[in-house]
């Protein structure tokens, strides 16, 4: 059996949040898919990955400086993967 599993959103949002997955898909084997979307807050203060990347594209568009916007985006996944003591892998053709 097949089991798709979609996570996003504040369910996504830190560290902890990606634990609490591992522990829903280890706790079923049928749960053998996920996807996630993107990062969600972490707090009310912080800005979810969606609206930031809808803001990159707009300052894209108009031309204006999105150095910040995106140092923001980074620093989000960044932030996850050094909590979770992950490595990125790159690949090419």
């Amino acid at each position: 059996m097949l089991t798709i599993c979609k996570f996003g959103g504040s369910s996504v949002a830190n560290e902890v949040c990606f634990k609490k997955i591992k522990e829903i898909v280890n706790d079923n084997p049928y749960r053998n898919v996920v996807v996630t979307s993107a990062v969600g807050k972490e707090n009310s203060n912080d800005n979810k990955v969606t609206d930031l990347l809808y803001l990159l594209y707009a300052h894209i568009k108009y031309k204006v400086n999105y150095d910040n916007i995106l140092k923001e985006i980074k620093s989000k996944f960044n932030n996850i993967k050094e909590k979770l003591n992950l490595s990125l892998r790159t690949y090419s053709k």
